[in-house]
């Protein structure tokens, strides 16, 4: 017999030896499981639970992506007014979800992975937006729309459609200073949350982490967007947050970046290009004559 044979035996034989007389050999202790999180483990009730489930806001988000998606598709040169409208509807839509953190994770001061990935969903959003090929500038768009969150520590905080990105970067800097002033915080979720803020806090005026982190009062006298900001009265203190910024820097910026890519999407003028059946220009007109210059000429199809 081989030394690899007797080896192979001598392996199994041992796996069979009793522990005591009469007894097999335990079998390994199984993981513990998870406690499923519901409402009641994070002190809410069912409506506020719901609020902060991140499949309805990603799929709310998400349905008005792909309306402006079709649109454009349809109609990309004349539909721009029908467009701009859902560019609004979509801002509006933000606008829940923000306020659904600010009054669970910041005011309750509780789920903060919960609340987390909603804010990773709405400025995950706004890029996927930006993807459609809109003949109008969607930032413009949005220039002159605003929607007030009320803040735990009393006032507002107006958001801006030109500041897009101000809105949640706001709100995940109070989130983080609140969790950050937890004794029994778990560090290394909070360190992945500080990753995923400063990666999705790219493009704010007046918010980035490490630099700014100020939570700004608009009604200040001394308050100036262009300038650098001081913390507004009975904001959450930051003194922990921006030591766990500073001194454990190396550790969070480790973290795997959860930041999404979207490509643009492709864009189609329906006027003079697209089956014919879809343009938004009568076809046999185009063959013939000029609407422009007034005479007729031979349609080029690019």
């Amino acid at each position: 017999m081989s030394t690899s044979t007797k080896r192979g035996l001598a392996d199994t034989t041992n796996a069979l030896v009793p522990t005591l007389a009469g007894e097999e050999a335990a079998p390994p202790p199984k993981k513990p499981r998870k406690k499923p999180v519901t409402a009641k483990s994070l002190g809410l009730t069912k409506e506020e639970f719901e609020s902060i489930k991140a499949a309805p806001v990603k799929k709310k988000l998400k349905e008005h992506v792909k309306t402006l998606a079709r649109q454009v598709d349809a109609d990309w040169h004349d539909g721009w007014e029908e467009q701009a409208e859902t560019k609004v509807t979509w801002f509006s839509a933000i606008q829940e979800p923000l306020q659904a953190v600010l009054d669970i994770g910041v005011g309750k001061e509780t789920a903060l992975i919960q609340c987390n990935e909603i804010l990773k969903i709405v400025s995950d959003s706004w890029p996927d937006l930006l993807a459609c090929p809109c003949r109008c500038d969607t930032r413009e768009d949005l220039g002159e729309e605003t929607f007030q969150l009320d803040l735990p520590w009393g006032g507002v905080f107006t958001a801006r459609g030109d500041m897009v990105e101000d809105c949640w970067s706001y709100v995940w800097i109070a989130l983080l200073r609140i969790h950050a002033n937890s004794s029994n915080v778990n560090t290394e979720l909070l360190l992945q949350c500080i990753k995923d803020a400063s990666d999705n806090m790219v493009g704010a005026s007046t918010l980035r982490i490490p630099e700014d982190m100020a939570l700004y009062d608009e009604n200040d006298e001394k308050f100036d967007i262009t300038f650098g900001n001081k913390d507004g009265k009975g904001v959450p203190d930051g003194t922990n947050l921006a030591q766990f910024v500073k001194e454990r820097a190396t550790e969070w910026k480790k973290c795997p970046s959860t930041k999404k890519v979207h490509r643009m999407r492709r864009a189609i003028d329906r006027r003079f290009d697209g089956t014919p059946e879809r343009r938004t220009r009568d076809y046999d007109d185009y063959d013939s004559y000029d609407d422009h210059d007034g005479g007729y000429r031979e349609c080029v199809i690019m």
